[in-house]
């Protein structure tokens, strides 16, 4: 028998139709396996590259271990996603400030000024790139080395560029400079970590915009 929701209660009042409390849309798998992959993150952070563990991350994500090995089968899975994650990350920040057409000093300095700030901005991806950038004697190294001699091969197009534009007789050093340019952001975040006096960090990349770029660089820096 059907129910009437404005039946006349035993008080003769007419009983308020009782609303249904919206539910959260069900997430789809990708979805799923991307909020799983910033909750690993997190707990990869804390923990280390060699320290997070299927269980910890299902329980800070509120899941059950299975779940979270249905996305992730095995650790070695794990840490590749993780790292991938990371690495997108940069490479998209570093690609994204030197498609700019905007003077090379000016991209050298907004890509290094990201990368520390980061530190600030995403605490995580820092953490675990800035670890994953020392381990040398990890299986984890070859694909730190692919993942930074692609933001290099970003790098040296924009010295590159700003070579042909000026006239300089060093095109051939655009690599090698490249690649001071792109530690230099390493620097850059551990120098905020450590809490160095911002006077010195500019004066610092101040140094690298000359060494590198042959530019003084405190007008872009003030």
């Amino acid at each position: 028998m059907a129910i009437d929701r404005n039946f006349n209660g035993r008080y003769g009042q007419t009983m308020p139709a009782k609303t249904s409390r919206s539910r959260a849309r069900p997430l789809e798998q990708p979805e799923r396996k991307a909020a799983l992959l910033q909750t690993a993150i997190r707990v990869f952070a804390r923990r280390g590259l060699g320290g997070a563990r299927h269980s910890e991350i299902a329980r800070e994500a509120g899941v059950s271990v299975p779940t979270v090995f249905f996305y992730f089968p095995t650790r070695e899975v794990l840490v590749r996603d993780v790292l991938n994650e990371v690495a997108n990350f940069y490479e998209d920040m570093t690609e994204r400030i030197h498609a700019s057409n905007r003077p090379a000093p000016e991209v050298v300095l907004a890509a290094a000024r990201a990368f520390g700030d980061s530190v600030v901005t995403h605490p995580d991806y820092a953490c675990i790139v800035l670890e994953w950038s020392t381990s040398i004697r990890s299986e984890l190294w070859p694909l730190y080395l692919q993942f930074q001699e692609k933001v290099v091969g970003i790098v040296a197009d924009t010295v590159r560029r700003w070579r042909v534009e000026t006239g300089s007789p060093r095109v051939k050093d655009a690599e090698n400079d490249a690649r001071v340019i792109a530690v230099t952001g390493y620097v850059h975040a551990q120098m905020k970590i450590t809490r160095v006096q911002q006077s010195k960090i500019d004066r610092f990349l101040q140094t690298v915009l000359y060494d590198t770029l042959g530019v003084e660089g405190l007008n872009l820096i003030i």
